[in-house]
């Protein structure tokens, strides 16, 4: 089945949280005809690492750490209403193959060497054709 594809951007007001702070995103409504395709949903920011230790580096799965809760409503109807999402994601994902694992660089999942290169650590390697390649 084909159909048309677009792509949203939001930026959200207030755009930033400082530690201790709750950001909250909401998905807006769609149009008529319109579908959201399970897994294309994407939360896209940048992170600041400066200011603290040279080898700082974010771990793995930090992007499923940032959601604490997670609500699906559809027509005034609450579907999916989770309290802890970060944690029941991040234990659903201690159970992946190595290849599943190999496959979900968008989702955090990566060797630690990729971290460190994602997050220009001091300690992480120069020169990696693995990492290289997995970023390309």
């Amino acid at each position: 089945m084909k159909a048309e594809r677009a792509l949203k951007r939001i930026t959200f007001n207030p755009f930033e949280a400082s530690p201790g702070n709750t950001l909250y995103v909401y998905v807006p409504k769609l149009n008529e005809n319109e579908v959201l395709v399970p897994g294309s949903l994407a939360l896209v920011f940048d992170i600041d690492l400066s200011g603290g230790e040279a080898n700082n580096f974010l771990v793995q799965n930090v992007t499923r750490a940032l959601v604490d809760r997670l609500v699906v409503s559809f027509a005034r109807r609450t579907l999916q209403d989770t309290v802890g999402y970060d944690i029941y994601k991040t234990f659903e994902d201690l159970f992946l193959s190595q290849e599943e694992r190999d496959n979900r660089i968008l989702e955090g999942i990566q060797s630690e060497d990729l971290c460190k290169f994602c997050s220009d650590a001091g300690d992480k390697k120069k020169t990696d054709n693995d990492v290289e390649h997995k970023l390309t």
